[in-house]
């Protein structure tokens, strides 16, 4: 889910919508504790990022009756509504996504919402940046998601079909405390959300914002208030819960893009092949974002990191489901080819044709299906028989059998030998190496005394 905190006016945002104007944000500022994760809705600047000092928020019940706050004698003399910059409105958004919520899921929240009349697509993608805006608004000129916008997410989605999952209506109002010359002391935000999930309401929350202002509140002021609002139902929260809390299951399951875990000597085999999947996978989803936004190492990124899982499978061939294998090999050599065709024609160094193929071949189903089967395998890997066994164990003996391997053929060599000898040595060496490598994370020791006799 994107945290970050957009700073927008509204009469900005109307006279920029007057003038036709193409309207983008980017931003990259704190999060902020926010009803609708942030950026769903317009923020005033007063209230962007990290909030000033003394900020305090609380979880109400939906339809409690508002406490009376003011209290003349602690020098809170009025509260007053606020008008104009965003401070009262209410917003309709509609989040789109996958049956099985794979977009929330990885980190990545498409919308489209609708305030006083305009539409506006929506995109953010905190945890994916740079790589992806943190948020990216587009008014809504036609019905279609734009395409820009559906090539971003085309890896998060892959094949699966975009629609409707939620529809979120937030009311909001906005106070200001003052005191009894007029000075705003403090900003009090009241945002009602009611959400519905296949036209029904499935869950109604109230979320409040104490913002003080100027020279702030004294203990007692501060004081007063919590006992008030606590008196009216509410509990003080350290953070509001972010969106896909609020929705529940699936959007709360776990993203098709794990982070990494560390490896230990007792980590098993299956988790193991698991992990090097998932540290691949990722890899290679942040070099397919680059090739989408036009990084300049986007191509050769691609290239290395698909090949380098290429070989790593190879060297554990012999412990996981060869057919599973053979269809994955043959598909990540197509990908890294081409991203590595793309690589030489942008450097001129190839057939004289422009370079721009491989942004095709990342929309292509073939891609899309290599991706949808390695995020399968990062679940489910391929491990057979060796997969509830030690890592440790599995790739121990790999490395035994590799090492015997490279001494069996070495000993078969003279200066006579046939140039299929001296191939096979060849390929029993890179073997090894392999191996070495991929047993690095678990045996740490062994490889590197292995690397340092290779060397």
């Amino acid at each position: 889910m994107s945290k970050g905190k957009a700073v927008k006016s509204k009469g900005a945002t109307a006279k920029s919508a007057k003038k036709g104007a193409k309207r983008k944000t980017d931003k990259s500022t704190q999060p902020s504790p926010d009803v609708v994760d942030a950026q769903l809705r317009p923020e005033d600047a007063d209230q962007a990022a990290t909030g000033p000092t003394g900020q305090r928020l609380w979880d109400m019940p939906y339809s409690a009756v508002a406490p009376r706050l003011i209290n003349p004698d602690l020098g809170m003399h009025n509260l007053v509504t606020r008008a104009g910059h965003n401070a009262g409105y209410t917003i309709d958004v509609t989040v789109l996504d996958a049956p099985d919520h794979r977009l929330m899921r990885s980190g990545v929240l498409l919308a489209h919402r609708v305030l006083d009349g305009r539409g506006e697509w929506y995109l953010g993608a905190v945890e994916w940046q740079p790589m992806l805006p943190t948020e990216r608004i587009e008014p809504m000129g036609q019905a279609d998601l734009p395409e820009e916008f559906a090539d971003l997410i085309r890896p998060f989605r892959r094949r699966a079909t975009l629609g409707p999952v939620a529809a979120l209506t937030c009311e909001r109002r906005e106070f200001a405390l003052r005191d009894d010359r007029g000075t705003t002391m403090a900003l009090l935000r009241d945002d009602k959300v009611t959400v519905r999930r296949g036209g029904l309401t499935t869950a109604r929350f109230r979320e409040v914002m104490l913002t003080p202002t100027g020279d702030g509140l004294t203990d007692e002021q501060a004081g007063h208030l919590a006992h008030a609002l606590a008196g009216a139902g509410a509990t003080m929260v350290p953070r509001f819960p972010p969106l896909v809390t609020r929705l529940g299951a699936p959007a709360t399951g776990p993203t098709d893009f794990p982070v990494p875990q560390s490896l230990d000597h007792d980590t098993s085999f299956g988790h193991f092949v698991s992990n090097l999947l998932a540290t691949r996978l990722r890899q290679i989803l942040c070099a397919d974002l680059a090739v989408r936004t036009d990084g300049p190492s986007g191509s050769v990124e691609l290239s290395a990191r698909a090949d380098q899982l290429r070989l790593e499978l190879q060297g554990l061939s012999s412990v996981i489901d060869t057919g599973w294998l053979s269809d994955l090999d043959e598909e990540l050599d197509w990908i890294v080819g081409e991203a590595e065709r793309e690589t030489l024609r942008r450097d001129g160094q190839l057939d004289g044709k422009p370079a721009g193929d491989l942004k095709l071949r990342l929309r292509s189903e073939r891609y899309l299906t290599l991706l949808e089967r390695l995020v399968t395998a990062t679940r489910a890997p391929q491990a057979g028989d060796s997969s509830t066994l030690s890592a440790s164990e599995v790739l121990g003996g790999l490395l035994d059998g590799a090492q015997s391997a490279v001494a069996a053929t070495a000993r078969q060599l003279d200066v006579d030998s046939p140039p299929q000898a001296w191939e096979a040595a060849s390929s029993a060496f890179n073997d090894l190496l392999w191996v070495t490598e991929v047993a690095a994370p678990v045996l740490p020791k062994r490889a590197a005394e292995l690397r340092h006799r290779l060397d």
